[in-house]
């Protein structure tokens, strides 16, 4: 019977230049997380990941975790592939997007303000100011009256995540997929398998940082068995959305 496990990379580095790698928790996390599930007896047989380096990240530390429990697992040639299909939108469209509200709304540009006085800090301020602002950036992508140049426009980001989802949540020979991604994409996979009538985002501020979704294949379909789990952080002090 086949399950996948889709996963969020671990904790980012939100306070540096460049996001698109794991602090050492994030690390921490993607570790634990293969070390709880080779400790249940859940090894994988495939692995997809995104093409981003936390994606990849991710998937190296929880292989790492895996492989401490148990060394010997084998693995073929095709064990571990890479879609782009799964990747968040990139880091230049919230820059890009902030730069053209802040010349538009003075409310926007008060919060990025704020924001990027407390960024470096981290913390419970830091992050309440970034979900806000993306929130504000995500409405205007997705309406699509204005898309800056080079940026992907929404239309296109949500049909190449809705092909990752037809492509991937189908019939397999691999008992336990592993899917490693990023929240937005993960957001967009609930509200469609879930069929919520939600806006699109509505998950994205609240997924947890290597949080598990999985889905097992019943009567002919996928259906959700557990959203948004940590089962590898039971200590709330430990997890990060952000």
């Amino acid at each position: 019977m086949s399950v996948i496990y889709l996963i969020r990379h671990g904790q980012a580095n939100s306070t540096g230049e460049d996001y698109d790698l794991l602090t050492d928790k994030g690390k921490e996390q993607a570790f634990a997380l293969g070390k709880y599930m080779a400790s249940n007896g859940d090894f994988p047989d495939k692995i997809i990941s995104g093409t981003m380096r936390r994606h990849k990240e991710t998937a190296e530390f929880f292989m790492k975790g895996i492989n401490s429990i148990r060394s010997d697992l084998k693995t073929d040639i095709d064990f571990h592939s890479f879609d782009a299909n799964w990747n968040e939108f990139p880091s230049e469209l919230w820059k890009k997007y902030a730069e053209h509200l802040s010349g538009t709304r003075p409310e926007f540009q008060r919060s990025l303000l704020q924001f990027s006085k407390v960024r470096l800090k981290g913390g419970v301020r830091s992050a309440a100011l970034f979900f806000k602002l993306t929130e504000e950036i995500l409405s205007v992508w997705r309406k699509g009256d204005f898309t800056p140049s080079g940026i992907e426009t929404f239309k296109n980001f949500q049909s190449r995540v809705d092909l990752a989802c037809e492509t991937y949540f189908q019939p397999s020979n691999s008992e336990r997929t592993f899917i490693f991604t990023s929240g937005t994409p993960i957001s967009l996979t609930l509200k469609k398998m879930l069929k919520q009538d939600e806006d699109v985002f509505t998950w994205m501020p609240w997924i947890w940082n290597s949080s598990v979704s999985m889905f097992r294949w019943v009567r002919g379909r996928y259906i959700p068995v557990s959203l948004n789990f940590l089962p590898h952080i039971p200590d709330k002090s430990s997890r990060t959305l952000y």
